[in-house]
């Protein structure tokens, strides 16, 4: 049996005498590497303490790695990007025409400020870059937390760019409706960006993971029905991917969780990838503090010893997301882990402990 690996995300703290502080929290709990949350805040205005936070981290014994969170609104997270401010036109078009603040994956400048992030990333000290959910606009009631307008008129992207490409690929114009065709145009535009940045990044000689959005949660918009491809690009050394299910909607964790990581563990084995596996470590109504031990129970069951959480002490930096009782459910994650890395069995806590 692989030995277990375990990280956790780091955002929401930039002041150095207080990150020091957590990064010393975080290695007293046995964490292994810490994922980085690297902004375009960072990018333009923190560059130096960046390389400091990197620098503590490996100082403390652990790995780096470097998450481009939501840089140009198409990667995870809920940082905001100044490159949809500076650069309109790049951004991604509605159905219906409206343009959207995420840059369109197509755009060539979007490309270029990929390659920019990259470069930074990798000049501070990344060890790994994590290409963190990869993504399209992903509807109204993600990105606004409310419809604005028909959900078949909301989908993207038909920027002049993309409708030449489709015209390209297809010998017609892009419709208006949401098409088996122009699914597929969408998932060939996750891919070739993909394709674009781990190319550039492998030229720099950097490790590389790719996270993808889970199957079977309630987003069809940033749906990417087969992996496979994806998984067959070369430059990544792992693959995983973000089972969340306390999330709005919510999701069952039986079947979500057991599908998801038969998946990873699937692929990873036919391509000779290392397989990784998100733990939700936050939002969790009270009493329900136990549930990151069972998705660490799946995993593990699956094979899966690569175990970050999402994200240090139950993303207390971010208030939306606390879950009812942080003290508690970072305690249980934390112990959860021990276990595993002890190899002891992962044992769900009583209700009273």
């Amino acid at each position: 049996m692989s030995e277990i690996t375990t990280g956790v995300a780091y955002f929401g703290n930039r002041t150095l005498r207080h990150v020091r502080a957590d990064l010393e929290d975080i290695a007293r709990s046995g964490f292994e590497y810490v994922v980085h949350c690297f902004t375009e805040s960072d990018l333009l205005d923190g560059l130096e303490g960046m390389r400091e936070i990197f620098r503590m981290t490996h100082e403390l014994g652990m790995g780096v790695q470097v998450d481009p969170w939501g840089v140009a609104g198409v990667f995870g997270g809920e940082a905001f990007s100044k490159f949809v401010a500076w650069e309109m036109d790049a951004c991604q078009v509605l159905a219906d025409g409206s343009r959207i603040g995420i840059g369109c994956l197509w755009h060539p400048k979007l490309r270029a400020w990929l390659h920019r992030w990259i470069d930074a990333a990798i000049e501070l000290g990344a060890d790994v870059l994590f290409w963190d959910e990869p993504h399209w606009f992903p509807g109204d009631l993600w990105f606004f937390g409310e419809a604005r307008g028909p959900e078949e008129r909301r989908w993207s992207c038909r920027c002049d760019i993309c409708r030449e490409r489709f015209r390209a690929a297809f010998g017609h114009d892009m419709p208006e409706a949401f098409t088996d065709e122009v699914i597929a145009f969408r998932i060939r535009a996750v891919l070739d960006v993909l394709t674009d940045i781990s190319t550039y990044a492998a030229g720099r000689g950097i490790t590389q993971t790719l996270c993808l959005l889970p199957h079977g949660q309630f987003h069809k918009l940033v749906n990417l029905p087969d992996w496979t491809p994806f998984v067959q690009l070369p430059e990544f050394d792992t693959f995983g991917t973000d089972a969340y299910w306390a999330v709005a909607p919510p999701v069952p964790m039986d079947p979500f969780l057991p599908m998801n990581a038969a998946e990873v563990a699937r692929l990873c084995r036919e391509f000779d990838r290392k397989s990784q596996w998100w733990v939700q470590g936050y939002n969790f109504a009270a009493g329900h503090e136990w549930e990151p031990v069972r998705s660490i129970q799946i995993a593990l069951d699956h094979g899966i010893r690569n175990l970050p959480v999402w994200a240090y002490r139950g993303c207390e930096a971010m208030s939306r997301l606390w879950p009812a009782d942080i003290e508690k459910t970072w305690s249980v994650i934390v112990s959860a882990l021990a276990q595993a890395r002890n190899g002891e069995p992962v044992t769900i806590p009583s209700p009273k402990s």
